[in-house]
């Protein structure tokens, strides 16, 4: 276990619907989600429910010199912690606002990328964070995100161009990658 992981099931007996799983994401689930994009086109990009960062280290080790991460995540003791972990890095509190709270113009990022537990969210919520998504994307840009379940496919396909779904069996639970287009 890395040290991440019993902040993160502590985390997950106290909000379970905010955490959304026991276990921190997996390394293998980290590079499927990073390998498949051109890091060359993303100077600019956001991850939404970072948790422990074990993701967020994949990404900063994919990005470009002087390319931008802006990292959310809603509990307030893991974004202490990232915020030290990260400290080049824009840490954020709520995925709900990434436009105001990374101070940019709609169609600006690159690239976001999504641990977020849809699945514990009400319906409004979920759109609201999906539309927020949407606008902040650049048109081509893509947006990342993993799921246990694939039901989230027809919301993201209600808003994206393109969406594509990889299935990643090495990470407890197993889970499903979704690549979306604006």
């Amino acid at each position: 276990m890395d040290g991440g992981t019993p902040l993160f099931i502590q985390k997950f007996f106290q909000s379970p619907k905010q955490v959304g799983s026991l276990f921190p994401s997996s390394n293998s689930l980290a590079k499927k989600m990073t390998n498949p994009l051109c890091w060359d086109h993303i100077d600019i990009a956001a991850e939404l429910g970072a948790g422990t960062g074990v993701i967020t280290k994949e990404i900063i080790r994919n990005l470009k010199p002087g390319s931008e991460l802006y990292i959310f995540e809603k509990d307030e003791e893991m974004r202490k912690k990232l915020k030290l972990q990260f400290s080049r890095n824009t840490v954020c509190e709520d995925a709900r606002y990434i436009l105001s709270s990374i101070e940019k113009e709609e169609e600006t990022l690159d690239a976001i990328f999504s641990g977020l537990p849809f699945a514990n969210f009400t319906r409004d919520l979920q759109r609201e964070i999906v539309e927020e998504v949407y606008r902040s994307l650049r048109p081509g840009g893509v947006f990342v995100a993993f799921q246990y379940s694939t039901q989230m496919k027809k919301t993201f396909q209600e808003f994206f161009r393109t969406v594509e779904i990889a299935f990643v069996p090495k990470n407890f639970p197993p889970a499903f990658v979704y690549t979306c287009e604006k």
